[in-house]
């Protein structure tokens, strides 16, 4: 027990240790020595385990027990009175039945004594001749828990006498109650550890073990008996040597293969221990005439015999390669068995070691050992093959894999026609790995046409496999390859051709009288395969030899047609060779012509017919027809049985002015049969276009304003252009009904057909509304026109009118003092921006300087006033005098004079100032007029202002007459003056002037009649009373035909606000 585990214990062990024990007195008994029949054996339970004890029976006269008194420690002593009501019999020492050989239990008194509060056993080893470091130790144990009825005594050595001496404590004083003297049992051997060792061969077993630790025994008692038959032998006592750690067991005299069981006690003074039993088996004997036979590539059959008496229950077979280091494979045969079926893990051709034991029970006899070698795997695939560079016959055989077999060699025999035998080996030729099949090859003098028997066998260690035989005559070589033939179509027939180059003639001269033989010959066969309704065309055969140097022909073969060919060698005893050229060939196909008849708009007309009829087979061949348009596209794609009647084949519903083309491929055979192939002639494309028609009509057509009078169309070509667009026509349907329908023409280009078409159209009238659609135009007429639903429609935007390149006239002599007569013409009147809608005469009143008054357009935001809202001004600024409407006319032709007279209404001042009114000017102010036209309320253009017009002051008529007479009369004078300045000029020019004279005479005579001129003005003013910067300003207005600078009308988007 460990320190760990004893602290857990409840209870306290208490030992008193190194503590002699001083025995004063000893225990012995009155007048008579006790008997058993004064014990009775009682068995009884406690708390932790059932004991068994004698008991005294207390009917007899109890012993009486002297006490003697003894000393425990130093700090206690023991009484030396004898305790004679304590009954002995409750104080037995017995051993525990459950390990005799090292417990001990000391019973209590089941009831408690008034005398004791505490009970301990003393354990004293007092065994004989041993010597003192191999007594135990003295021991002291008390009861492991108050009230427990048993002490428990541990660890004593077997074999070993101890003296237990019973002592009872209270009150710190001991009393000893009992002393009793006791002889362990001994243990025997454990002959199953592992230190021990039992050897049993046939006849003998010996065991061989350690004696247990720290135990004593005198004697070793030996008991075996054999099981099966039964039989008895001595028992064998075997002295113990103190001196020797282990002890031998020998038994000899037994039987071979037989179970024994054997016990050994160990013994001390007649005590006998638990003994030590088991059952031991001496060694069958070796099995005899091991042999080992081939059942098959991969089993193998072992056989032996047993020895009588052998005494075995089964067998045990192990085997492995001879050569290989790996695990050994095991079979277990039953004892009734002496053949056995081996056939796991066995490889063919490698050397097997068998191993054969008898066992019994654990035991196994020496082995049997033979050492066999399995057949290797027989070759396959025994062949003779033409080596054609060596020009050789090669035998090979296909020789199993590593994996398979152990080979280690071929061997080939060959018996003759004349029995004559060659017998030869050969190496086996290693693979890229060891799964893949091996090979044995060798070359052999063989003759063509000549019968042979040929046999072969594996060997692997001296051993052979079974044999592969074959017997054959044999054939001739042959290759297409090697022998240079080639074979090519030529005039409606097949010819074979023998190589031409000499170098290559001398090799299949050498390769003929080799392999093929010089008596042999190439054979060239042609069999039909069409089958035709008409005639059956027969077989052809040729044949030939290099000597001949011509080529093999088979001619009239028909085109088209497929036949069957085949090349071969036969020598001259009539063995043809296994190699041979064979093929369907099928002959070329024939040509047709393929002409055109008609072609018209939407439809074309073409015919087909066979080049010639001569060798042709009709019934094999077909054409097929695929006509493609300019776009890839297929219009036509059908196969026609091929005939020796043209066939014509119409084709419609295509489309106008375009490139068609007609591929033709003629096929012979069916694509189905893969024996033999289609032969196919792609014939020369054959192209055609069709005829012009009217074009379709125009795509994604779109217009865009430019301004008031431009558009800009936009257009794509027609999808069917059905020919060359020669141009494009544009119709315009004004839909105001204003003007009538017209219509433009655009050209069109001939490179640009996949682009987007532009036009620009003018002569539009601005705020209306027009549908336009666009047609195309080729050779064969219009095109259609769009839907209505595709029809562009497109409302002109307004701008101001143009402005008027005139001005407004003035009637000179129609000026009044409150009135004046302006005339202009209808020419003014410029509908390109918008119909006009009104017009109106603008008046303004100038200074001298010839400014007018501006400040009413700033106030008024650009409102023009009217006669009634001026008259607040000093200087009136420019207002309204006429407003007329304008008939909506798209021209003005022939345009007519207007004449208007501003200032004839007398009433404006009697209605409202914000109506426009014609009220009369200002007496001798300055004016100027201009026109302003309208189409639309808020847009509007001025012409140019007039001249500038004063007004007649306010005198009589006499007055104003004189003053114009005078006027006239002046403006005669000077132009009389003027000519005859220049008729006097002219006169002088004939004759030449003297220097400086004549140029100041004429400088002169001009100053003198500007000064005439200018005296005779004033004269006329003064006689006429007027301020002379006025009547300046009347005449400058006769002179001046050009407005003063910084008055010139205003052009642009004006609102007019009323």
């Amino acid at each position: 027990m460990s320190r760990s585990s004893r602290a857990m214990l409840p209870l306290r062990i208490y030992c008193i240790c190194m503590i002699p024990l001083i025995l004063l007195l000893r225990l012995s008994y009155a007048d008579k020595q006790l008997s058993l029949s004064d014990w009775r054996f009682s068995i009884f339970p406690n708390e932790q385990i059932t004991t068994s004890r004698w008991e005294w029976n207390t009917s007899k006269t109890p012993a009486q027990i002297l006490s003697l008194p003894s000393s425990i420690g130093s700090s206690s002593e023991v009484s030396s009175r004898i305790l004679h009501d304590l009954p002995l019999n409750e104080f037995a020492v017995e051993k525990d039945v459950t390990d005799p050989s090292s417990l001990l239990n000391v019973y209590l008194p089941q009831a408690p004594s008034p005398r004791f509060r505490q009970y301990i056993a003393k354990v004293v080893d007092i065994s004989s001749n041993v010597e003192h470091a191999e007594k135990d130790v003295n021991r002291t144990f008390v009861a492991s828990r108050p009230g427990l009825e048993v002490i428990n005594i541990y660890g004593l050595h077997p074999g070993h006498q101890y003296s237990i001496s019973v002592i009872g404590r209270r009150d710190g004083e001991s009393e000893l109650i009992k002393e009793e003297s006791v002889i362990m049992d001994p243990v025997a051997p454990d002959f199953d550890s592992h230190n021990a060792t039992v050897i049993s061969s046939h006849t003998n077993i010996t065991l061989r073990a350690l004696k247990p630790e720290k135990a004593i025994q005198d004697t070793f008692r030996v008991s075996y008996v054999q099981m099966d038959p039964l039989k008895y032998f001595p028992k064998l006592d075997v002295h113990d040597i103190m001196e020797q750690r282990h002890i031998e067991i020998y038994l000899g005299n037994l039987s071979p293969g037989h179970d024994y069981n054997v016990s050994v006690t160990s013994l001390i003074n007649e005590i006998e221990g638990k003994p030590w039993t088991g059952i031991l088996t001496t060694s069958p004997l070796s099995p005899e005439n091991v042999s080992v036979t081939d059942l098959n590539a991969s089993c193998v059959q072992v056989a032996w015999s047993l020895p009588k008496r052998s005494g075995a229950d089964r067998f045990s077979i192990s085997y492995g390669p001879e050569k290989s280091d790996g695990r050994t494979n095991k079979l277990d045969v039953s004892s009734s068995e002496t053949t056995a079926d081996v056939c796991g893990n066995l490889q063919p051709g490698v050397t097997f070691v068998f191993t054969i034991v008898a066992q019994k029970r654990h035991e196994t006899s020496e082995p049997s050992t033979i050492t066999y070698t399995l057949k290797p795997k027989p070759p396959e695939n025994l062949r003779v093959v033409v080596d054609y560079p060596k020009r050789k016959f090669r035998m090979t055989m296909d020789v199993p894999s590593e994996v398979e077999s152990k080979v280690d060699e071929c061997q080939v025999s060959i018996v003759t026609e004349g029995f004559e035998t060659v017998d030869r080996k050969v190496g086996v030729e290693e693979a890229r790995n060891s799964a893949l099949t091996r090979r044995c090859s060798l070359f052999v003098d063989l003759q063509p046409g000549r019968r042979y028997e040929i046999s072969a066998v594996t060997i692997s260690d001296g051993a052979a496999s079974n044999k592969l035989a074959k017997g054959f005559a044999l054939q001739p070589a042959f290759d297409m390859k090697a022998f240079g033939l080639n074979l090519q179509e030529e005039n409606s027939g097949l010819q074979l051709e023998w190589p031409n180059n000499e170098l290559t003639r001398a090799r299949l001269a050498d390769i003929w009288q080799n392999i093929v033989g010089n008596d042999s010959s190439l054979h060239m066969r042609v069999d039909p395969q069409s089958r035709t309704s008409r005639w059956k065309e027969q077989s052809k055969q040729f044949e030939s030899r290099p000597s001949d140097n011509e080529p093999l022909f088979v001619p009239n073969l028909r085109m088209g047609s497929c036949y069957k060919v085949q090349i071969y060698t036969v020598t001259k005893s009539g063995i043809v060779s296994s190699q041979r050229f064979e093929e369907l060939h099928r002959m070329s196909a024939p040509s047709v012509n393929i002409t055109t008849d008609e072609i018209a708009k939407v439809t074309a007309a073409f015919r087909v017919a066979i080049d010639t009829e001569k060798n042709v087979d009709a019934d094999e061949c077909a054409v097929s027809l695929i006509v493609l348009d300019m776009h890839g596209a297929s219009v036509y794609d059908r196969s026609l049985r091929l005939s020796r009647q043209p066939a014509h084949v119409l084709l419609d519903g295509l489309r106008p002015y375009h490139k068609y083309t007609i591929n033709a491929q003629v096929k012979c055979g069916n694509s189905g049969e893969r024996s033999c192939a289609p032969k196919m002639r792609a014939m020369e494309q054959v192209t055609f276009q069709t005829r012009q028609d009217r074009p379709g009509p125009v795509q994604n057509l779109t217009v865009r304003a430019l301004n008031p009078y431009s558009v800009q169309l936009s257009w794509f070509p027609p999808a069917l252009a059905n020919g060359i667009i020669t141009h494009y026509i544009v119709g315009i349907h004004p839909m105001d009904e204003v003007d009538n329908d017209w219509s433009v023409n655009v050209g069109a280009s001939p490179t640009h057909m996949d682009h987007t078409v532009d036009a620009i159209v003018d002569n539009f009238i601005g705020g209306l509304k027009y549908r336009m659609n666009v047609r195309a135009v080729t050779e064969a007429g219009e095109g259609d026109i769009s839907a209505i639903s595709d029809a562009v429609i497109i409302e002109m935007p307004l701008l101001p009118p143009p402005r008027p390149t005139t001005r407004i006239e003035i009637l000179r002599n129609t000026v009044r003092s409150t009135g004046v007569t302006v005339r202009y013409s209808t020419a003014m009147f410029n509908t390109k921006h918008g119909l006009l809608r009104k017009y109106s005469l603008i008046v303004g009143e100038v200074t001298d300087n010839g400014r007018m008054n501006e400040n009413w357009i700033f106030e008024h935001h650009n409102k023009t006033a009217t006669w009634g809202q001026v008259q607040r001004f000093d200087l009136w600024p420019p207002y309204v005098a006429v407003e007329s409407p304008v008939e909506p006319v798209r021209k003005f032709f022939p345009s007519r004079v207007i004449s208007e007279v501003i200032g004839v209404d007398s009433t404006c001042e009697d209605i409202d100032a914000e109506v426009v009114c014609n009220g009369p000017l200002k007496a001798g102010a300055a004016y100027r007029f201009k026109l302003r036209m309208y189409t639309a309320p808020l847009l509007w253009t001025d012409s140019e202002y007039s001249e500038i017009v004063i007004t007649e002051a306010a005198h009589s008529a006499t007055t104003v007459g004189s003053v114009l007479i005078g006027l006239l009369v002046l403006f005669i004078a000077s132009l009389l003056s003027a000519v005859v300045l220049f008729v006097w000029n002219k006169r002088n020019k004939s004759c030449p002037p003297t220097y400086g004279s004549a140029q100041s005479s004429k400088e002169s005579q001009w100053a003198a009649v500007k000064m005439m001129m200018a005296e005779r003005a004033a004269d006329c003013l003064a006689k006429l009373g007027l301020d002379s910067q006025h009547a300046a300003s009347s005449c400058a207005n006769a002179a001046n035909d050009a407005p003063p600078n910084g008055l010139t009308a205003p052009f642009g988007h004006h609102r007019r606000l009323h």
